[in-house]
C-alpha cells in the first residue's frame, strides 16, 4: 500500500484582509500584500506561525506572536507586502511603520 501525503496539521480560518492590507488573529495583525486588500483569504494557523493563502498558493507567512498578558497585541509587517502600493504611488503610505525593518542597501 502506497504512503500519502505526511500530516498537515493545521487550524483554517476565513479572514477578509483589511484596506491596510493587515489581517487579525489572536489581537494581532498581519501584513498580506497589498493586492489582496478587501478580499477574503484562508488563514492556516500552525503552532509556530501562520499561513495567508488565496487562489490556491501561499501569500504570506509569518511567525506566530502570542499575547500571554492580554495586551491590545502587535502589528507583524513584511515590508515587500507594500511594494505594489509604492511602485504606483510613492506618497501612499503615510504610516513608516512597514518600512522600519528595511534591509541597509533600500534604506541608502
Amino acid at each position: 500500500m502506497p504512503m500519502g501525503q505526511p500530516f498537515d496539521g493545521y487550524v483554517e480560518q476565513p479572514k477578509r484582509v483589511s484596506t491596510t492590507s493587515l489581517i487579525t488573529f489572536d489581537r494581532n495583525r498581519y501584513s498580506v500584500p497589498a493586492t489582496f486588500a478587501n478580499r477574503l483569504v484562508s488563514l492556516h494557523i500552525y503552532p509556530a506561525h501562520l499561513e495567508v493563502i488565496a487562489d490556491n498558493q501561499t501569500i504570506a507567512q509569518h511567525v506566530r506572536v502570542f499575547n500571554r498578558h492580554h495586551s491590545p497585541g502587535q502589528t507583524l509587517y513584511d515590508w515587500r507586502h507594500y511594494l505594489s502600493i509604492l511602485q504606483r504611488k510613492p506618497g501612499a503610505i503615510r504610516n513608516r511603520e512597514p518600512f522600519l525593518e528595511l534591509p541597509v542597501a533600500f534604506k541608502k
